[in-house]
């Protein structure tokens, strides 16, 4: 038979409170990183696509063959709808224009993506 011994083993009240607000403070640490990433990844996914709208644009402009001024108009990529604007200026060098593609959300001055390219003047 073993004798009862007056103290009891295991944590009290104050530990287990501490414990809890340090899981506390981290799980708070882990939420936020979480919508950090998230979005993130949705702006990141929204300049992508207007990445790749840029360069479809630029290729149908450089496939018209206009020698200067500006164009803009309306593109609609993976169902989102863009703005894009284009200008085409005169270079130092005659034989080469400089094509510049800014693609806009719908309504909105922000810019998502820019491209530039030279292209050789038609009939140069």
């Amino acid at each position: 038979m073993r004798a009862a011994s007056g103290h009891q083993s295991g944590f009290s009240l104050i530990e287990m409170m501490a414990a809890l607000a340090v899981l506390a403070v981290a799980g708070i640490a882990v939420v936020q990183m979480l919508q950090t990433t998230t979005r993130n990844t949705a702006a990141l996914e929204d300049r992508s696509l207007a990445m790749l709208a840029a360069e479809n644009i630029l290729n149908e402009q450089l496939l018209i063959a206009v020698d200067r001024g500006n164009r803009s108009g309306g593109y609609a990529l993976a169902g989102v709808d863009y703005d894009w604007r284009l200008a085409i200026n005169p270079t130092t060098d005659a034989d080469l224009l400089h094509y510049v593609v800014t693609i806009h959300p719908d309504s909105e001055d922000r810019t998502l993506a820019r491209i530039e390219t030279f292209r050789r003047r038609s009939g140069a």
